[in-house]
């Protein structure tokens, strides 16, 4: 267990825009870094504009403890890591971004090989190079906003709407004044795990609510917007507009989208609403699509969906078939995932009986399902 600025950092890859470091004797699968740096960092120069100056990215294997006056810790080998959140449950940390100090040194801290970690962690970065500071609730309302989506076919497409603030912030009965107090809260300030993840739901919901009208990511231009009207009462009708059950349901018509990508990402995660028209909506999707790896998508996250909800017979057997048949016919080049989706299709048949067998091919073809 090390601090940043205790470890040695020595670079194994330089880019044009970015370095990736890796400490001493680390198991870091560079190769694997790089893949998942390389679509995230074009995608928030393409959003937020060139940074400014190179971005040191520190590489390792594990997650990441943080104590009470927020100084983090690098835990090697700490996947199951997570930090107690009052009032909201565990939570792993696997990443941050540090503007550097006495005990961190600057730059990332990536602890996973994951592009959307890597996105949220990047847009941190980026606002770090602006004039001006940015409130906590902009800066990680952004990232997880940016951060929510999929890589398809090599590129980062955002869907937005991030599942965990969603079911948190309908579980929350926040009064103005926490609003309020929230609101106030600077990027640089370190407070509690609990304000600091109410915040980010918080940002989240009134930029997903910005990004949802306009339907286009103009992040500094939404950030004006909200700026003009600043206040609880503002900031609570963003939140209302977000958790309205409807938005859901009409968001998820993305399912239904001329670009297969924007589909795909859609499609991901979406077994987490646990409702009966978010199973429907994934099933009537399924039935039609026709691409390949979107098709895929769907099918796993129909099979997830199945645990979260009770359906009636006629349609438990429809869909069952709508998955077989995708599974069966999926043929993806990672002979891992090939091998995955094979296990997973066999396991449909003894779906009572699932066990080990069938986490690890979830586990393996986690891309597909895990936000």
């Amino acid at each position: 267990m090390l601090a940043s600025s205790c470890t040695s950092w020595h670079p194994v890859e330089r880019r044009s825009g970015w370095t990736l470091y890796v400490g001493d004797g680390a198991p870091v699968k560079v190769e694997e870094f790089s893949q998942a740096l390389e679509p995230a960092f074009a995608f928030v120069e393409e959003t937020l504009g060139p940074f400014q100056t190179p971005v040191r990215i520190h590489a390792f294997h594990g997650g990441v403890g943080v104590a009470d006056d927020g100084r983090r810790t690098l835990v090697a080998g700490g996947d199951g890591l997570t930090e107690p959140i009052d009032g909201i449950g565990p939570a792993r940390v696997q990443a941050f971004h540090s503007r550097g100090g006495p005990f961190e040194a600057p730059g990332i801290f990536l602890g996973v090989a994951d592009v959307g970690t890597a996105v949220h962690e990047l847009v941190h970065a980026r606002l770090a190079e602006e004039a001006r500071r940015f409130p906590l609730w902009f800066e990680e309302g952004l990232a997880t906003l940016l951060g929510d989506g999929a890589l398809f076919e090599g590129r980062w497409v955002v869907d937005g709407l991030a599942y965990w603030p969603l079911v948190e912030l309908a579980n929350e009965d926040l009064d103005d004044a926490c609003l309020a107090r929230l609101l106030l809260l600077d990027a640089g300030d370190h407070p509690s795990l609990r304000d600091d993840a109410l915040t980010r739901f918080v940002g989240w919901a009134v930029l997903f609510d910005l990004y949802r009208r306009v339907g286009h990511l103009h992040p500094f231009a939404w950030f004006e917007e909200f700026e003009r009207g600043r206040d609880a009462a503002h900031l609570r009708a963003h939140l209302m507009r977000t958790l309205a059950p409807e938005t859901t349901e009409i968001w998820l018509q993305r399912l239904k989208a001329t670009d297969p990508g924007v589909r795909f990402a859609a499609a991901r995660g979406a077994w987490k609403l646990g409702s009966e028209e978010a199973y429907d909506l994934l099933l009537s999707a399924l039935e039609k699509e026709t691409h390949p790896e979107v098709r895929l998508c769907l099918a796993i996250n129909l099979l997830c969906a199945t645990g979260e909800v009770e359906v009636e017979r006629e349609r438990r057997i429809r869909s069952w078939r709508a998955m077989r048949e995708a599974l069966r016919a999926a043929e993806p080049t990672d002979p891992v995932e090939a091998a995955a989706v094979g296990a997973l299709s066999r396991s449909l048949r003894r779906w009572w009986r699932r066990g080990t067998d069938t986490r690890t091919a979830l586990d393996q073809l986690s891309r597909y399902w895990r936000e």
